[in-house]
């Protein structure tokens, strides 16, 4: 599976939390060529699921949602008044453009307000430019409440990365698909279960309901973590693009079964970092781990700088280390029978 093109048609569609529906519709196709049922639950999580003929539950988990904005007051003047839809850093928006889904899907470009400080300026002091001249204009393609996601093109950079917008997690996404291609046709002895879930960026909401209603024995999710940059490099949190997957340790995780991804990393000869967090992770892990009557859970994550902005960078062979730790962990985790 070529990681830089799926990735491509994956950042394509937008799904901002609340309305995954673009991005959904598109990931359906690839699960459909890899699981014997695919569905889509109340919340909009997206499900396929892949029988094995034996009791163990192992569930492959990644968010689909990206943070966005959404329109909450058209302005005489036909200017557009917006909030932030998930974590949004301020300042990034000014000069941004932007697509607002409304009647039809229309460009506009966020300037901040005349009359804003001048300090770096809030998102009450900005306003979405569309070319409106009115209000009764813009009501005739736009209404309160709409959905607007950053503009952003794919871009291929130097050395193996990958820049654009939602990377954060449908670099994710990508890792799962190709983990559900590395297993096809291999005789697991396991039901694996893919979940693509719906409004992470806003509180892990489908990740809880999804879980639930699967009740897998193990959860193998992948998400993103923050990938250094120039001011952070000091930092402990952070991960050098191109350092592999980085597992995390901690309560929000299984402790045995992480244990077992770093020796499954080491007999594989796979790289990876591990990442230790002393409270909840801030991933679908935390939600999922505490789940009905709880799930065994680990968390693999891709490298991210730049994250929620529309110039996030991943490098492919991060996604494609990732995805070959979880394909064989599911291997390893199925025949060893954990979680029974």
């Amino acid at each position: 599976m070529n990681i830089e093109n799926l990735l491509r048609r994956l950042t394509e569609p937008r799904g901002i939390s609340g309305n995954e529906k673009p991005v959904a519709g598109l990931a359906e196709e690839y699960l459909k060529k890899y699981c014997g049922e695919v569905r889509r639950d109340r919340m909009g999580n997206l499900l396929g699921i892949r029988r094995g003929g034996g009791k163990l539950k192992i569930m492959l988990e990644a968010h689909m949602d990206q943070v966005g904005l959404i329109v909450t007051e058209i302005e005489e003047s036909g200017s557009l008044k917006f909030a932030a839809v998930g974590g949004v850093d301020p300042r990034i928006l000014p000069g941004l453009r932007v697509r607002i889904f409304g009647g039809k899907t229309i460009t506009g470009v966020i300037a901040v307000d005349d009359e804003a400080p001048e300090k770096t300026p809030e998102i009450k002091n900005m306003k979405i430019y569309a070319g409106f001249e009115s209000r009764q204009e813009a009501e005739k393609l736009i209404k309160v409440g709409d959905f607007t996601a950053f503009d952003y093109e794919t871009e291929s950079l130097l050395c193996g990365n990958l820049c654009s917008g939602a990377l954060d997690n449908r670099a994710g996404m990508a890792a799962m698909l190709s983990v559900l291609e590395k297993l096809d046709g291999k005789d697991i002895g396991a039901d694996i279960y893919t979940l693509f879930s719906t409004q992470e960026e806003v509180g892990l909401r489908g990740s809880y309901t999804g879980a639930f209603s699967i009740k897998p024995d193990i959860a193998v999710v992948v998400d993103v973590t923050h990938g250094t940059t120039v001011d952070s490099e000091k930092d402990p949190g952070v991960f050098d693009l191109g350092c592999g997957p980085v597992i995390l340790r901690g309560p929000s995780v299984d402790y045995d079964l992480s244990l077992g991804l770093i020796e499954i990393a080491k007999a594989s000869g796979i790289p990876y970092k591990i990442e230790a967090a002393g409270g909840a992770s801030g991933t679908t892990a935390w939600a999922i781990q505490t789940a009905g009557e709880g799930v065994r859970t680990v968390l693999i994550s891709v490298p991210l700088r730049y994250m929620h902005t529309n110039v996030e960078v991943v490098k492919t062979a991060d996604i494609e280390a990732v995805a070959e730790l979880a394909a064989a962990a599911v291997e390893k985790f199925a025949k060893d029978g954990e979680g029974e």
